[in-house]
């Protein structure tokens, strides 16, 4: 029962729309009708600049890490695989939220800051490589969605690889489960995979910028 109750409110927490607040009462915009539409970290950025981009991402990280610190604080019966796997549900469920807000008739952004927030709790490792991954990526090309591309599309080898290399076992549900988060991730990234494939994606530049 704790378990199922975590899941909810591991979804609730994912589903509160920074993104959302932060551009009516920091802009007095509604972002989901300028620039790309999204609630996430890159178009508040290209609607108010960095302030506005940075402070959505670390509200949105924060919830996915609030939401793994709470699982890991109430779930703890049972053997160590089974709680990982738990846990690692929790995360999935709280980016889940994100992508299909209760608040927003289950509609929402792409998660990846919430998927950050979640695997500095879950696998520390794990998500400091894939930052250092999208940090790389989007340095080198200043594309945000090619750089989150690049990490869903390494994710589910870091969940065999890391364990691996710390000498740990490798949990093939946990793997499995971000996998298929991965492919969620990337689903929603359908239309930055369409313009990356014609050339036609912008680098991240704010409104001030493109002027």
């Amino acid at each position: 029962m704790t378990f199922v109750f975590m899941l909810l409110l591991g979804f609730f927490l994912g589903s509160i729309p920074f993104g959302l607040l932060v551009g009516k009462y920091m802009l007095g915009v509604d972002v989901r009708s300028q620039g790309s539409g999204n609630i996430g970290t890159t178009n508040l950025i290209r609607i108010g600049g960095k302030l506005p981009g940075i402070l959505t991402f670390l509200l949105d990280f924060a919830k996915g890490a609030t939401a793994m610190l709470i699982a890991q604080s109430w779930l703890v019966d049972g053997e160590g695989k089974v709680l990982v796997i738990q846990w690692s549900c929790v995360g999935v469920a709280a980016v889940c939220g994100h992508v299909f807000s209760v608040f927003l008739r289950f509609k929402g952004g792409k998660g990846i800051a919430t998927l950050f927030g979640v695997l500095a709790i879950l696998k520390f490792p794990i998500g400091l490589i894939a930052a250092l991954i999208w940090i790389g990526i989007f340095l080198a090309k200043r594309i945000s969605s090619l750089a989150a591309l690049s990490v869903l599309g390494v994710l589910p080898l870091l969940f065999l690889l890391i364990p691996w290399l710390l000498g740990e076992n490798i949990l093939i549900s946990q793997v499995l489960l971000y996998t298929g988060l991965s492919a969620l991730l990337a689903y929603r990234h359908r239309e930055n995979i369409l313009r990356l494939l014609k050339g036609e994606e912008t680098q991240l530049k704010t409104t001030k910028e493109s002027n």
